[in-house]
Order: structure tokens, then sequence, then C-alpha cells
């Protein structure tokens, strides 16, 4: 059988003073991921003529050209699936990905900042936490969140009550999420964690990072996302 797809959107590094080089990346871990659970992972580019990208994740208010979006529309069409990766900020193009996808119904998940840009793509947005309460950068840290049963995410775990790392300062609440889409999971401070746009064939907004967990969980989701893209 064929394998699916798996396009993941690059994320722009800035260009350091003693770098030579503008750069696109992605995260290893999500490549190796598709990979190991039957994928065949491919980066996405912007295709804007620039390398003047935006530089928070406060949302970009670049206009796309309409070659500009027909162009990305073209690499998504490439793709069985769509995986949308974290990072300290987002850009038009990665936005514009995901509202496509989740247009022709093609398999979306999204990490981080892929949870801000599917929201973003539904029509909501997130916003700032100043309290920085959820941004602890190391692999040590867990907190406490609520499943939903009867959500995909719940089928995957299995458990109520769960830990996950949190390396995060844009959060949304449920009034941002609950007319979009069904919330999963949520955080004690009610903060979503975790949505699921209903009546497509597989969309999963996750705002933990599961690419630098160990958990049983995290393989399964990989393979249910593969699977439904194929």
């Amino acid at each position: 059988m064929k394998k699916p797809v798996i396009g993941i959107p690059s994320k722009v590094q800035n260009k350091k003073e003693e770098d030579l080089w503008h750069r696109q990346e992605i995260a290893d871990e999500l490549r190796y991921l598709i990979v190991k659970n039957g994928g065949i992972a491919v980066m996405l580019m912007p295709s804007e003529e620039t390398m003047d990208f935006n530089q928070s994740d406060l949302g970009d208010d670049k206009i796309l050209s309409k070659e500009e979006i027909e162009d990305l529309h073209s690499q998504v069409d490439l793709c069985d699936g769509i995986l949308l990766q974290g990072g300290d900020y987002s850009c038009a193009y990665e936005v514009e990905i995901a509202r496509y996808a989740l247009e022709k119904d093609i398999p979306v998940m999204g990490f981080c900042a892929g949870f801000n840009n599917i929201l973003r793509a539904l029509g909501s947005n997130i916003r700032e936490d100043l309290t920085k309460s959820h941004s602890h950068y190391n692999m040590v840290y867990r907190h406490p969140i609520t499943i939903e049963k009867g959500t995909r995410l719940y089928e995957l775990i299995g458990q109520e009550e769960y830990e996950v790392n949190s390396l995060h300062t844009m959060v949304a609440e449920k009034e941002r999420v609950e007319p979009y889409a069904r919330i999963a999971a949520c955080s004690p401070d009610g903060l979503v964690e975790c949505f699921e746009p209903e009546g497509k064939k597989f969309v999963m907004a996750i705002k933990w990072h599961p690419e630098l967990m160990k958990d049983a969980y995290v393989d399964r989701l990989f393979q249910e996302f593969i699977n439904a893209c194929k």
C-alpha cells in the first residue's frame, strides 16, 4: 500500500548576525514520528517572494496575493495530511495551509503554534498569556489536564486525568474555541489544551508537544492520524 505523504509547513528561522543563510526548518522529532508510524514526511515552503517574515505568534497581518495562495494550495494538493508544528511565531502561509486543508477535508494535526493556526483557520484566535504560567522550557515539567470522554483524545489516552508538558505563552479560553470545535481537554485554569472540529475526517489541535513525550499514546496518535491520511 502506498504510504501517505504528510506535509509539514516549515518555520522560518530568524537570521543571526553570524549566519550566512536564512533557513527554513522542521523539528526532526516530528519527521521521525511520521516515518516511524508509516508515513512520508515532506516540508512545505512559503510561497512569498520575500525573506522578511513575521517574528511573533500574536498573528501575521500579511495579506497573501492570489498567486501566493494558489502556490500554497498546489503544495497542499500533493499531500495526504498536514502536520502544523510549534514555534515562537506564526506566519500567514501557515494559517492559509491550515484553512485550505480544512476546506478540502485533508487530515490536519497541530501542536502548540499549530493549535493556534488551526484555530485561526477556523475563524477565531488566541491571546498572549502575560503571566507565562504555561511556559516551562524543559523536558521534565508536567501539569494536569482533564480529558472529555467521547473525544478522539480520550480514546487514545483512555484516562480523564493526564499530565502533559507546557512550552507556550499563547492560550485560548473555552469561549474562543467552543463556537468552532469540540473541546477535548482543558488545564485546571480553564484554558483549552486540545480541540477537535467535528464533521471532519481527522482534525486535532493540541497545545502541548507530544513529540517531546515518550508516552505510549504518542505512537497511537500518529498511527491514527496517518491511517486517516490513507
